[in-house]
């Protein structure tokens, strides 16, 4: 019973911890797109998905050796010590650490293990479309789309400043551009021309 409650206790700890990572909420979308584009809302910021190349910092607590930095590899996957392979690509980062705890547990590592994890390196955005300098630019926690366009120096004269395109996670969606519409990693950002 005890072990049950501190395994609890355990996960609403991971759970609190990733809820504050990605505290940002997704676009709404404005409607459909052109090109028959679907109207399904992107997904959510505090949905954020482990990608292929992400850097995931795993800590165990109170077990140094059962700690570190690993990569996400091309199968999706990452190789943790004495863990062995586990699982990531597609989990958020609270669903990676219930994974890495389970994977402790059933190979007899440790018997309530307290896993946290949190991405190190993050994919990097694109900016497409009418902006002075469209192309790939490092993503920074809290960037905003009125940023992302600041890093691509700006919009063209051409550009219509009202609405943003946003693909994430295989979404595209066309939203009503706000001062705090957020950029997710591997957002890919066009901004569209204006109508004459």
């Amino acid at each position: 019973m005890l072990h049950r409650l501190f395994a609890l206790c355990a996960m609403l700890f991971a759970l609190s911890a990733c809820a504050g990572h990605w505290d940002e909420q997704a676009p709404h979308p404005r409607g459909a797109s052109s090109g028959g584009v679907g109207q399904a809302p992107l997904p959510a910021a505090g949905d954020y998905r482990i990608a292929v190349n992400d850097k995931i910092k795993v800590t165990v607590v109170d077990e140094a050796e059962l700690s570190g930095e690993i990569s996400v590899d091309k199968a999706g996957v990452v190789t943790g010590p004495y863990v062995g392979q586990v699982q990531a690509a597609g989990l958020t980062l609270a669903q990676f650490e219930h994974a890495y705890a389970t994977k402790l547990r059933e190979g007899d590592i440790l018997r309530s293990p307290q896993v946290t994890a949190q991405i190190t390196n993050l994919r990097p955005i694109y900016v497409l479309g009418e902006v002075k300098r469209p192309g790939q630019y490092a993503f920074v926690n809290g960037m905003t789309v009125q940023k992302a366009v600041a890093l691509a120096e700006g919009y063209t004269y051409l550009a219509s400043e009202n609405t943003v395109e946003i693909t994430r996670g295989g979404t595209k969606v066309t939203v009503d551009l706000a001062s705090d519409t957020k950029v997710m990693p591997g957002d890919e950002l066009r901004v569209p021309s204006r109508l004459f």
